[in-house]
């Protein structure tokens, strides 16, 4: 049960936070209001399931709070700040009790300090609310479940019945809430349309007061109100009782991804041997299994997949922290958050995308009063926006701040010992390299949110280790916009198949730009220090000597052109023999060896293979 309890509550904890974070920039969202006061209900029933008394104290607190800003309307400044701080102490005590401690001694202070922010609520009670009040009795006392089916015929001598119709809609979800119309705003404005229409209320008015409300709207003909119990359902609802989640952990989806992979490598092994003299039946029955195999192999992926809003949800908070500690006013946008992606691979992006984030804060965007010196809106603009790239997903953190300063970058750069610090620094790529370096950095001083240059070393550490790479543009006065691209799934992708010495190696297909044949220098018996490709000179790697394999005298084979952290490059192999998709199998890292693979593999005739870490080349 508190296994169940931890992930839901952070679920509700994560739809508390977005909600202060809309009341704070809008104090009388009565929607938010209500939202955050049903995810600390919840929280609170919850808690006391579990035995965690503290934080159902704190949480019926917080209640109060919100259920007395449900009679003023909106929330105070320091009301949100307060029941902020209760979320951070309530996130403080899962943990806590995920790991057997006790609650935090945070959770009795912040309860006190709501019960204060109560016994200190104004008391409003102007007319609108004596007219909500009188509307939830209403609601109150009507049978449950019950609603009101209201048909209504738009008089001939209405011009528009459409436009009839729509005041005749909106005057009664005043009353209560429109459940349904039949037929609906777009099939009214067909030609064809007879002006008879229905409407289904919920409960909250009586049928006297909708039958009034109709006929004064004007143009009404006919008006009949009958009760109705257990109305048919909206579109919506229908989708809602469809869907249904079932929470299991993690570790249970990676074993499945894990038993299809090797059911994959047994279905190629059956194949390989059985259908050289299989009969037809036998061929047919193979296809079959073979198209059944793939369809799970599918629904596995699927399932793993999670939308970018679970990390796109921590920013907001993150952004008005970090600005107010530097005084600065920002507006965050994000976009995307919809795009899905494999469930390990988002597990490893929070941390990137929150050091892109804090340095767009710190290093890009300027003050106020810096700002309006340049002619810029007072307000910095922070976008995160996601999208889909091929067979990758870019994230893309951009602010309108100052852009990078190449020349403090040329400075810090050649402080230390980068010689040609310069003539990298003038283009983005180039650019980019130096402000990754590990030590480099721009700032005065060092703070708690910048100045020991980790930032960029550990976001581009980060994304290497996933199969994917950074980009980088910027202007000066313009602002910068850093993306990071990434294959959709960690667990399963598409690769190229490499052979050298006799061994099979795996090169990740995003990472592969082209290949070419090396006929033209067989006749040289030496590989080449760079080669020219598409009219671009591009320096060579010989995968042999990468491995620490003896070379040998003849060159043929194939130039493999990629694309790593140091730009483009010919990785020279004896062959390339094939594109396959593989399942990724993590390795265990060895102290002390050269890390030049990321992951291993299984080929189709049952043997190993290494997936090569294009990053690690030289």
């Amino acid at each position: 049960m508190l296994a169940l309890f931890l992930g839901e509550g952070r679920e509700l904890l994560t739809r508390v936070d977005t909600g202060l974070m809309t009341l704070e920039r809008s104090p009388d969202a009565r929607a938010s209001i209500d939202e955050v006061f049903r995810a600390l209900h919840s929280l609170k029933g919850m808690s006391a399931t579990v035995g965690l008394d503290a934080a159902a104290a704190a949480l019926h607190a917080g209640e109060s709070v919100l259920a007395a800003a449900r009679d003023t309307g909106e929330l105070q400044p320091v009301q949100v700040e307060t029941l902020l701080a209760l979320h951070d102490a309530l996130r403080e005590a899962l943990d806590a009790a995920e790991q057997g401690r006790d609650a935090p001694e945070s959770l009795r202070r912040i309860a006190t300090r709501l019960d204060a922010l109560v016994a200190h609520a104004p008391v409003v009670r102007d007319d609108r609310q004596r007219v909500d009040a009188a509307r939830a009795v209403q609601r109150a006392v009507a049978v449950s479940g019950a609603s009101w089916k209201v048909d209504v015929t738009i008089a001939a001598s209405a011009d528009i019945p459409s436009a009839r119709a729509l005041i005749v809609t909106r005057r009664l979800a005043k009353l209560a809430p429109v459940l349904r119309v039949e037929p609906d705003v777009a099939q009214q404005a067909d030609d064809a349309w007879d002006r008879a229409f229905t409407l289904w209320l919920g409960a909250g008015a009586d049928a006297d007061v909708i039958e009034s409300t109709v006929r004064a709207a004007g143009g009404v003909d006919e008006c009949h109100v009958t009760r109705e119990v257990s109305p048919p359902p909206t579109t919506e609802q229908a989708a809602q009782v469809a869907l249904r989640t079932v929470r299991i952990p993690a570790q249970r989806l990676d074993d499945l991804l894990d038993l299809v992979g090797e059911l994959l490598l047994a279905r190629d092994r059956l194949v390989r041997t059985v259908r050289p003299t299989a009969d037809e039946a036998a061929v047919t029955a193979m296809d079959d299994v073979s198209r059944l195999i793939m369809q799970l192999r599918d629904a596995i992926l699927t399932s793993r997949m999670v939308p970018l809003s679970q990390v796109f949800d921590r920013f907001p908070r993150h952004v008005r922290e970090t600005a107010g500690v530097l005084g600065k006013e920002i507006d965050l946008v994000l976009e995307g958050g919809e795009l899905e992606v494999d469930r390990s691979l988002l597990d490893e992006l929070g941390d990137p995308l929150l050091h892109l984030i804090r340095n767009a804060i710190d290093h890009g965007l300027e003050d106020v009063v810096e700002r309006q010196r340049a002619g810029k809106s007072a307000r910095g603009r922070l976008v995160v926006r996601a999208t889909r790239d091929a067979s990758m997903v870019a994230v893309t953190v951009a602010d309108d701040g100052r852009g990078v300063d190449r020349a403090r970058v040329v400075t810090s750069a050649a402080a230390q010992g980068v010689a040609d610090a310069e003539s990298l620094a003038a283009d983005d790529h180039g650019l980019l390299q130096l402000l990754a370096r590990p030590g480099l950095s721009t700032a005065d001083a060092v703070t708690s949110l910048s100045g020991r240059g980790v930032g960029m070393d550990a976001v581009q550490s980060r994304v290497h280790a996933l199969g994917g790479r950074i980009d980088l543009a910027t202007a000066a006065g313009a602002g910068t916009a850093i993306t990071i691209r990434l294959p959709l799934s960690v667990a399963m992708l598409r690769a190229l198949l490499v052979r050298v010495a006799g061994e099979t190696y795996a090169v990740p297909l995003t990472m592969v730009h082209a290949t070419h044949l090396t006929d033209a220098w067989r006749d040289l018996n030496v590989l080449p220090p760079e080669v020219t490709i598409d009219g671009q000179r591009l320096r060579t790697i010989s995968l042999r000597a990468h491995l620490g394999l003896p070379p040998l005298n003849d060159v043929s084979g194939h130039l493999v052109v990629l694309e790593c952290a140091t730009g483009r490059v010919a990785l020279h192999v004896d062959t390339c023999t094939a594109q396959q998709e593989i399942v990724v199998k993590p390795l265990q890292r060895v102290r002390g060896a050269a890390a030049r693979f990321s992951g291993g593999t299984i080929l189709p005739d049952g043997t190993p293979s290494l997936i090569l870490d294009i990053n690690s080349l030289p």
